[in-house]
């Protein structure tokens, strides 16, 4: 009987895998040869060479900020191309290529592939635990033998076993972060309603500049905060645990200067790439630097209007003035921020400093709500606190004064 590494007999795993690998959505995801985005051509071409597997039936450019071959088909996350190097991309290429020897690698492949994803109804999460509890000794397997071919392709060596795990934990940065920002409601097109009548008034969106966006997002103001289980990582990878548990801290997520260059992206291609990515499905395309203030300020005001309630909660009244509203929220953060919340004071926390920032970034909140209602404006829709003066078109960013001046901000409360 046939057996897969692990001692999985092949029909089981077949059988738990259930249906064929995803294909490319339609329409295509733009291509990535020799005569398009060459670069990155060579870099996929240098991977293969170190994992040492038969090229992919074609390569493509994809919208989810990951690396994933499915039925020969490698697609390439535009995130994961401009927030890593050349060699950190080289790296990531060929651990997601790699195989351990045997008869069957489109079953091993396939196997890999449904660990990675995340079954949508309830049948496939049940078929899918039984199918990753039976693989784990083959998983197991496979994973070390990938990161081996990781350490190799970032050069050997000791340096070249924390290149390699500094490689996948930024991808897997990358990948959360992304993922954050594409979820928000001002990204994902999920607002129901627009004061203008260039905008649909109800319905979903779908925003074609997404992933310029996000460019833009991390060039001025960098990435949305997000939890990255570090451990849970080491666990995929266990060739690169302690490197990926003890890796220096440091921006994990941001436009890497070392970043392959891509050919430039038309309108077309990154409507493609926007509709891989966004919830919704429809035909009602717009741009996120041309959305109004009306499509954010609700939400700006909801977080805005939270925390003067917090204020006003741990005072016990209202505020005299707007400058005791932001000397509460300067001098009293963590109060007011567990107001916010719903807890209860915590006596045991009374007199511990908070984080210096973290008072100047709750007025900040307030100040830019206040800004909008005076006909100020984003730079750009996406970008929080960073604001335009509606007669000189001056930029104020609050994120700045945050960082340099907190005092400053009381100034624009007035």
């Amino acid at each position: 009987m046939a057996r897969l590494p692990g001692g999985l007999p092949v029909w089981r795993g077949r059988r738990l895998l259930g249906g064929g690998p995803a294909a490319v959505p339609s329409p295509p995801l733009p291509a990535v040869d020799a005569s398009h985005h060459a670069g990155l051509h060579s870099v996929v071409l240098d991977a293969v060479k170190f994992a040492d597997v038969a090229a992919p039936h074609s390569v493509h450019l994809g919208g989810h900020a990951t690396a994933r071959t499915d039925g020969g088909v490698l697609v390439v996350g535009v995130p994961l191309v401009w927030g890593l190097s050349a060699d950190q991309l080289r790296v990531l290429l060929a651990h997601e290529l790699a195989l351990p020897p045997s008869r069957h690698p489109d079953l091993v492949r396939g196997l890999l592939e449904a660990r990675r994803r995340h079954p949508a109804s309830e049948k496939a999460a049940i078929r899918h635990a039984r199918l990753l509890e039976a693989t784990e000794p083959l998983l197991a397997e496979a994973e070390q033998v990938r990161d081996a071919i990781a350490i190799t392709a970032a050069g050997g060596g000791l340096s070249a076993v924390e290149d390699a795990g500094r490689a996948l934990l930024k991808a897997a940065a990358i990948g959360a972060a992304f993922a954050a920002f594409a979820a928000a409601p001002l990204a994902s097109g999920t607002m129901s309603a627009f004061s203008t009548g260039s905008l649909p008034t109800t319905g979903p969106i779908q925003a074609e500049d997404l992933h310029d966006g996000w460019r833009l997002r991390l060039s001025r103001w960098g990435a949305p905060s997000t939890d990255l289980d570090r451990a849970a990582l080491a666990v995929r990878h266990p060739g690169l645990a302690a490197e990926i548990r003890t890796s220096a801290d440091g921006p994990l997520v941001a436009l890497d200067p070392g970043a392959v260059h891509l050919d430039e992206l038309g309108p077309a291609a990154m409507r493609t790439l926007a509709a891989e990515v966004l919830p919704n499905s429809g035909e009602a395309w717009v741009r996120l630097a041309d959305l109004p203030v009306e499509s954010y300020l609700p939400d700006v005001e909801r977080r805005a209007r939270q925390y003067v309630e917090a204020v006003n909660e741990v005072l016990g009244r209202v505020p005299d003035d707007r400058d005791e509203l932001a000397g509460t929220l300067l001098r009293r953060p963590v109060d007011v921020e567990r107001a916010r919340r719903g807890l209860p004071r915590d006596p045991d926390a009374e007199g511990e400093a908070p984080p210096p920032w973290m008072g100047a970034a709750l007025l900040a909140v307030v100040v830019e709500y206040a800004l909008l209602r005076k006909g100020w404006r984003r730079e750009h829709p996406l970008l929080p606190r960073r604001l335009v003066a509606p007669d000189s078109g001056a930029v104020l960013d609050l994120n700045e004064l945050v960082r340099s001046d907190p005092g400053a901000l009381r100034t624009h409360l007035g």
